[in-house]
């Protein structure tokens, strides 16, 4: 087979770094706080749900995923009209881009924002623009000095991942009312749930009063539904219609439209889950305080190490790395997220998890501090 005639993808595909998720281990023991999973699991009545699905595996499922999105306008008292679901919110990340990106079209985000933005533009052969933060939080000035005339979308997660900042509803509406009306603001809303601070705003509030700006939510979090792959946007009229237009017809699975449903009936279910991410975060910052390691943003259901205050000198004289103390967690069967890729070579990213799996990882870091 001569290399000539392989058929070449598309410019700018073959330069993607793939995105490596957070690791983990089947090993027996092992603790995974990598990927911001849910410790308490999905909702008992999701799960039944899921598994009553079962009887109708022979026909389609509902392609416009009726009663999901019923569920989530009751909830959220927003249109059901404008509302799109899909195979988790990075699919829907992914239409928005294939649907209004031209070649060399410019996308901004934040210099320390989820990787999935810069992949998806390119993939898309548009021109990745990360604009420089400040304390590790996105910044309106920033942003805007970015904008050209090729700017065509901005996106924000909010709360961010992994810097765990966010912007605050006056912030949010500031960025909106200075971007031109034409270009489209998404914003990531993954880890909406879990923010109990007075002035953050999800964003919603903007949807009906402007005409370019989406928001975006996801399962996979706090209803602990990730591997059934279910996300959502609510966005304007004209949107939603283009989004129809190209995502597949029965995107969501019977199964993930019935579970999610579900899911959003158990309120208790994420109480208790908000409740959890709450009380253990506030000892752990408690906890790391006292061994003196700085921890960025908290709102979401990760803390965001900041190592160089524990660097030590090796035997050649060269600082430790915050992959040192991460080689450390994984001898130990602790898996936590390098955030390197990130440009974040001195923090590692944690997921809150349980109690027990709170407990047993700081002891780890305390040994290893100590």
């Amino acid at each position: 087979m001569k290399l000539s005639n392989l058929i070449k993808p598309r410019d700018g595909i073959l330069g993607i770094s793939r995105y490596k998720g957070g690791k983990g281990s089947q090993a027996a023991g092992a603790i995974k706080l990598s990927s911001n999973e849910s410790p308490l699991g999905p909702s008992v009545r999701a799960v039944k749900a899921y598994i009553d699905s079962a009887k109708s595996l022979s026909t389609y499922p509902d392609g416009n995923s009726t009663l999901l999105k019923e569920k989530i306008a009751a909830l959220h008292n927003i249109n059901v009209n404008n509302i799109i679901c899909g195979a988790g919110s990075d699919e829907i990340l992914n239409l928005i881009a294939a649907a209004y990106l031209m070649p060399g079209d410019e996308v901004i985000f934040s210099e320390h924002a989820f990787l999935l933005y810069k992949i998806i533009t390119l993939a898309n052969n548009g021109t990745p623009i990360a604009a420089k933060e400040v304390g590790l939080k996105a910044n309106i000035d920033a942003i805007i000095s970015c904008v050209t005339k090729k700017t065509k979308i901005v996106f924000i997660a909010n709360p961010n991942n992994p810097t765990g900042s966010y912007l605050n509803g006056n912030e949010l509406s500031e960025l909106r009312k200075k971007l031109p009306e034409h270009i489209l603001l998404v914003i990531d809303g993954a880890y909406a749930e879990y923010v109990q601070e007075g002035d953050y705003n999800d964003g919603k509030s903007l949807i009906s009063d402007t005409s370019n700006t989406v928001m975006t939510r996801t399962f996979s979090k706090v209803y602990a539904l990730a591997a059934l792959r279910i996300g959502w946007a609510y966005a304007p009229s004209h949107i939603i219609e283009v989004l129809n237009k190209i995502r597949g017809p029965f995107n969501l699975s019977t199964a993930a439209i019935n579970a999610g449903a579900a899911a959003i009936e158990d309120c208790d279910h994420v109480t208790k889950s908000v409740e959890l991410n709450s009380n253990e975060k506030q000892k752990l910052l408690k906890a790391y305080e006292e061994i003196k390691i700085k921890v960025h943003g908290g709102v979401a259901n990760f803390l965001l190490l900041d190592l160089k205050n524990i660097a030590k000198k090796n035997p050649i004289g060269q600082r430790e790395s915050a992959e040192d103390l991460n080689n450390y967690l994984i001898k130990n069967n602790i898996f936590v997220r390098n955030v390197s890729d990130y440009g974040l070579p001195s923090h590692l990213r944690i997921t809150i998890g349980s109690k027990e799996q709170n407990r047993v990882v700081l002891d780890k870091i305390r040994e290893y501090v100590e």
